[in-house]
């Protein structure tokens, strides 16, 4: 009887057997543990709310949370975008899609209070963010406060809409149902002497980490497991061989 963490990714909800194959392929993720054990490449900081006033165009990737007070459409063709004035109490800029501009109409509202995040630009001395990622303000999100875990995907993963925040989701469903199967694998006094963390917090503190000291401790639990079974593997072989 397979184990758990060799439970086809295909049983997840929401995946099945074609998108199951699809990730085979693309991805050469087969199992919850390939799944559990692919890691982000990277990761996005949204423990910060920046003011509109003191970003520009030569940072990375900001938060914000503002209003949306107007949106128009603008030019024809190829041309044509959607451009939506965010404002917050320091100042405003330009939101821009040039794509998906009747989906994406559909969805804004005038007068409601948004989280944006999205790389800033600066066009014609006016600050912009081109299709930034965009949720209503809740209570839940109102407060900055984690990092956004971004995976590796690939162009057609992505045409089936299985993109780095799809992937997530798969990612966080799995941890969820393996917390009772994650069994630890360092003694005791290693832990204890190396100030490790967990197997299962390590495991979730690489994909969900709500800053980065507890990143650094999952990396750090990880690479040393890692470094350790190697130099054990190499001992046993070098054992092995003098007998």
């Amino acid at each position: 009887m397979p184990s758990f963490f060799e439970t086809s990714i295909e049983f997840l909800k929401g995946v099945g057997p074609q998108k199951a194959a699809l990730i085979n392929k693309e991805l050469g993720i087969f199992s919850y543990g390939d799944l559990i054990q692919h890691y982000p490449f990277r990761y996005e900081d949204r423990t910060t709310f920046h003011a509109i006033n003191t970003i520009d165009g030569d940072m990375p990737f900001v938060q914000l949370k503002g209003r949306i007070t107007r949106m128009e459409t603008i030019g024809e063709g190829r041309k044509k975008r959607l451009v939506a004035r965010f404002s917050d109490s320091t100042g405003d800029l330009e939101l821009i899609w040039f794509k998906g501009i009747p989906w994406v109409s559909k969805k804004l509202r005038s007068g409601v209070d948004y989280v944006v995040f999205g790389k800033p630009a600066v066009f014609g001395r006016k600050l912009n963010i081109a299709h930034p990622e965009l949720e209503v303000l809740t209570t839940q999100n109102a407060n900055a406060g984690f990092l956004q875990p971004v995976y590796h995907s690939s162009e057609k993963l992505k045409s089936k809409f299985i993109d780095s925040k799809a992937i997530s989701k798969m990612i966080r469903q799995v941890l969820l149902l393996a917390e009772e199967h994650i069994r630890e694998t360092l003694a005791p006094h290693l832990i204890e002497q190396f100030g490790l963390i967990s197997k299962t917090l390590a495991l979730h503190h690489i994909h969900f980490p709500s800053n980065t000291e507890l990143l650094k401790k999952a990396q750090y639990r990880l690479k040393f497991e890692e470094l350790f079974f190697i130099q054990l593997k190499l001992l046993t072989l070098k054992v092995s061989r003098t007998e």
